[in-house]
């Protein structure tokens, strides 16, 4: 299902004494577009997909059809009702020219010797079309739909970007909304729009979005201050900072500023240090247009930034996660890629002085085990879970220290692990006296999970206690509501001295 934000779109009357996320999970159920109930998001449009479809791909011993192999995520995007853009294009027959109808499979990762996950070919692989085909398992029963190539083969694997091929047969049947009404809608999931929400941003405040990219709950905040305030934007990555600029350029929001700053270094110290500095071994493989310095203007950072990280200090705690190393795999088998010849300016930060955010959003990197459609999600494991939860607690450190008294901070993840979100709950209020749990509105999401787990190695995680359910949201997959899974908690920032 897509969740998409129309600006200014009335909102239909409610029946009394209907409970609108109720009557939200009766409407999608009958109509494939709807629109929002829930009071307060009336500028919210539904749209509802169908599937799965069987499809005739025409398949014969002796003529196989032609095909497109693409990447998981791009796979993951078609099934949510994107085309098939050239980055996300694997492998491709031989002969193939602008105007053939191409069935479309996806290649999902596979256990390789040293332990980790690869696809096992390098993009620009041809396909044979027979089961003889090395490539044959790696596609076999993986049909996401058939389209019509807007290119040659040729043309897929020279260009950057673009349409490679157009979906018009779908297993999962979505409208596409490439190209439609540019600047006047945004997909997006429900959950984030109501984390926006959460936030409560007030006109005049300055807003902090720790881990912005790609872009679209800032966009929802700067929306709902009518562009009156500042909303810092801020990322690691370089590129995903780009994102946000040409969402915001896109959307004509003014009010927002971009930055690119590792969210575990957000806090600025007077002697020029960050807090809790982690050393992501993947950053030394940083290539030439993330290596520059630049002048940060406006926010008081200090001027310049070197972003190689340097490993001086042996005892300094080290966080490579999964996707580094994905990433670092893909780049030695492939080369750099065209994620990281973007290009263009990006101003960088050493962080900001604590307490001088209004409210700061706190979506974090996670397991993502809430996704939908997930093709694979092989590579978690116990393990792989709790360093996510360590990982996110370092960066909810830097959003405590970064909101002033009276302030809010909205902590999101887009999974399912109580381990990353109740748990950390727990641990802020904890480990900060001053932070309470605070109601959200509106508040569509089921409860979070009280009391804990331990688990066989002996770690005990705590979870909410009894009266804390109801100040969180949980949203589930299987509810009547359709979303994705996700967790919200919002906390109010009490004196610090206490």
């Amino acid at each position: 299902m897509k969740e998409t934000g129309f600006e200014d779109y009335s909102m239909a009357e409610r029946r009394p004494n209907e409970n609108p996320a109720n009557a939200m999970g009766e409407r999608l159920q009958s109509s494939p577009i709807s629109k929002c109930r829930i009071p307060g998001l009336d500028y919210v449009l539904f749209v509802k997909g169908s599937g799965p479809h069987t499809i005739d791909y025409g398949f014969a011993p002796v003529a196989p059809p032609k095909e497109v192999i693409v990447s998981r995520k791009c796979a993951e995007a078609v099934l949510r009702g994107a085309q098939v853009f050239v980055p996300g294009v694997m492998a491709c027959s031989a002969h193939v020219e602008k105007g053939d109808v191409v069935a479309v499979s996806v290649a999902i990762e596979q256990h390789i010797p040293d332990g980790g996950w690869a696809i096992g070919m390098t993009r620009g692989t041809v396909l044979q079309g027979l089961q003889t085909d090395p490539y044959h398992f790696e596609r076999n029963g993986l049909y996401i739909g058939q389209g019509i190539t807007t290119m040659s083969r040729a043309g897929i694997f020279r260009v950057s970007e673009g349409i490679a091929v157009d979906m018009n047969n779908r297993v999962f049947k979505l409208p596409s909304f490439h190209d439609v009404l540019e600047g006047e809608i945004f997909l997006q999931n429900l959950p984030s729009i109501v984390t926006a929400h959460a936030l409560d941003p007030q006109k005049g405040e300055r807003i902090l979005d720790m881990c912005a990219a790609p872009g679209g709950k800032t966009t929802a905040i700067a929306i709902l201050m009518k562009g009156e305030g500042e909303i810092v934007a801020a990322d690691r990555s370089h590129n995903k900072v780009l994102d946000i600029q040409k969402l915001a350029a896109e959307m004509s929001l003014t009010c927002i500023t971009t930055y690119k700053l590792d969210a575990l270094k957000a806090v600025r110290r007077r002697n020029g240090s960050n807090d809790n500095v982690t050393v992501q071994s993947t950053e030394l493989m940083t290539f030439h247009e993330e290596k520059t310095s630049s002048t940060v203007q406006g926010l008081n950072p200090e001027k310049g930034c070197n972003e190689i990280v340097s490993n001086e200090k042996e005892n300094e705690r080290t966080y490579v996660s999964k996707a580094d190393i994905r990433k670092s795999r893909r780049r030695m088998r492939n080369g750099p890629g065209r994620n990281q010849c973007l290009g263009g300016r990006v101003e960088n930060s050493k962080g900001f002085d604590p307490d001088s955010f209004d409210r700061v959003l706190l979506d974090a990197p996670c397991s993502a085990l809430g996704l939908r459609p997930r093709l694979f999600a092989g590579e978690e494991t116990v393990g792989s879970l709790r360093n996510h939860a360590k990982y996110q607690r370092r960066m909810f450190d830097q959003a405590v220290k970064l909101v002033r008294p009276g302030g809010v901070i909205v902590y999101s993840t887009c999974t399912i692990n109580a381990g990353e979100n109740e748990a950390l709950v727990r641990y802020a209020l904890d480990t900060y006296k001053f932070l309470s749990l605070a109601q959200q509105h509106p508040r569509i999401g089921g409860p979070g999970l009280i009391g804990g787990h331990e688990f066989p190695d002996g770690y005990v995680e705590e979870w909410l206690r009894p009266g804390e359910e109801e100040l969180v949201q949980r949203f589930d997959p299987s509810s009547s509501l359709d979303t994705i899974g996700f967790f919200i908690a919002k906390f109010v920032v009490g004196p610090k001295n206490i």
